[in-house]
Parts: C-alpha cells; structure tokens; sequence
C-alpha cells in the first residue's frame, strides 16, 4: 500500500506545520492512529499510535500482518503533549510504542480507567490520566471528553468504567470526534448529536459472521459510518481502520458509492497513511 510521507520527512513536516486561525492539522499513521495538532500554544495530541510490528513480531502465525510498514518510528515523537488510547487490543494499544514515545517525550497519556494498572505494570515513568465515560480533561490546550463505545456492546469493569471509549476533543475551535473502535447506537448517536462535531474519525471496516467467528471484533460498516455522520451533523468524515490489515478490510469504495448515491454533497476525505490534512471551519 502507498505511504504518503514517512520517517524523518514526516516528522519535519509535523515538527514545520504552524496553524494559523481556527484551524487544526492532522495526519493518518495508518489503522485507527490520528496525529493532531493545534496552534503552537495547544501543542501536538495522538490517538493510538500502532507504530511497531509487535502483533506479528509476538505471534508469527497471527494473520494480522501489516500491510504497510510504520509511518513514523515513536522515538521521532519527542515533541507529543498527549497521547490518547481508546481501548486495549494492540493495534489501538501498543504498549512498545508507548513505551518509546514515554520514553522520549514528557507526554500525559489518556488511558481508558480499567488498562491503567496495565500500563502501568509494563510502562515505567509515564505520566497516566485515568479516562472515563464523560469526564472530561485537558491535555495542554485540548479539551477532551471520553465518551462510551460499543465494540461490539458496551462493557465496564467492577468499578463501571467503560472498557472501550472514544474521544470528542475540542481545540482551538475545532470539534472533533474519534469514535476509537464502536458499533453505532441510539445512546452514541444523542452524545455525539449535542456536540456535532467538525470533523469525524470513524471506522468502516464493518463485520460479520467468518471474521467474528475467528474472534475478530466487529465496528460500524461504511454505510452505517456515513448515516451516523450525517445524523449527528458532522461537517467532514474521515474513514479509518481498514487500511492496515488485509485480513480484516473493507472496500472504501463503497463509502464512497453510498455516498456520492445518497449524500452527494457531504464533505469526506481518505487519507493515505503519512498524509496530512489542515481543516478550517
């Protein structure tokens, strides 16, 4: 698969992009990893970063190999003010990325309350703010909300933090949405309504009975990603989770068919893994 930019031509592109106005940029590591940053004074936030091979390093019979290689090593990361984790399969938390990216940089790490303990056990020196369902925090000039995800049905712990999450994350007046891993629900769909974001990070790769009988967890199909996106008013969709694993992939063009056939005139953007993206409103 084509990488758009990658390594030290990526991380100077990162390090020299200034956001002017209210703006934001942001760009795709591949599978469900997002980059974003704010103005200089809102600093640099990434949402599961999976920048190793370590699932097929660990297990090589697993089928999940990636189709790609790493956008960006973690350890040209220095310059992260957040790091966010939805939940804790290792393609969305990859413990030797953050590992590195702890390691070299003085990031505060988002991690769904019921890992922490986890990390913890496997990460030494990380600064860790213990995410929950509506709680909100700042991350420097971030403002982000955790909100509940269904993967495949919502799930918490004996404390009732939920397990699986997403983030609304609101910076420099930009409103944005990483749904993380999720089925669509009429309880997400209310949550996500009152705050319409401006831009969406949804995954299309869907599921279904082979894929779900080999213990892979399903998310939103393309179809149900464009629906909710247009229920919810969101101004820019952006698909994700269905580049990186052949194994468990969607066919973007179908996001596309459905929704030039239906919502011709809703903005969308597929991003090729190491590209970046400035949004305005």
């Amino acid at each position: 698969m084509t990488v758009y930019k990658s390594g030290e031509e990526l991380a100077f592109e990162i390090k020299q992009t200034n956001i002017f106005g209210e703006s934001i940029a942001f760009w795709n590591l591949g599978q469900a990893g997002i980059l974003i940053k704010g103005k200089e004074q809102d600093g640099l936030l990434c949402i599961d970063p999976y920048l190793t091979c370590s699932i097929e390093e660990k297990d090589p019979e697993t089928e999940f190999k990636r189709a790609f290689p790493p956008v960006i090593d973690p350890a040209m990361l220095q310059d992260l003010d957040g790091v966010l984790i939805t939940h804790g399969h290792d393609d969305h938390l990859d413990l030797p990325s953050v590992k590195e990216i702890a390691r070299v940089s003085e990031s505060s790490f988002g991690i769904p309350a019921p890992l922490v303990s986890l990390v913890q056990e496997q990460v030494e020196n990380i600064s860790i703010h213990p995410t929950k369902d509506g709680k909100s925090f700042m991350i420097k000039g971030f403002k982000i909300t955790p909100i509940a995800a269904a993967h495949p049905d919502y799930e918490t712990d004996s404390l009732k933090n939920h397990v699986f999450l997403g983030y609304l994350i609101e910076v420099n007046g930009i409103r944005i949405y990483h749904s993380g891993d999720t089925m669509v629900t009429s309880e997400l769909i209310e949550k996500v309504k009152n705050v319409r974001p401006h831009v969406a990070f949804l995954p299309i790769n869907g599921s279904d009975y082979f894929r779900t009988s080999r213990g892979i967890i399903g998310n939103m199909s393309s179809r149900e990603a464009v629906d909710f996106s247009v229920t919810v008013g969101i101004d820019l969709i952006v698909p994700i989770h269905y580049d990186m694993f052949p194994n468990n992939r969607e066919n973007p063009a179908y996001f596309v068919d459905y929704l030039f056939h239906h919502y011709p005139n809703k903005k969308f953007h597929m991003m090729v893994p190491g590209e970046r993206f400035i949004y305005h409103t």
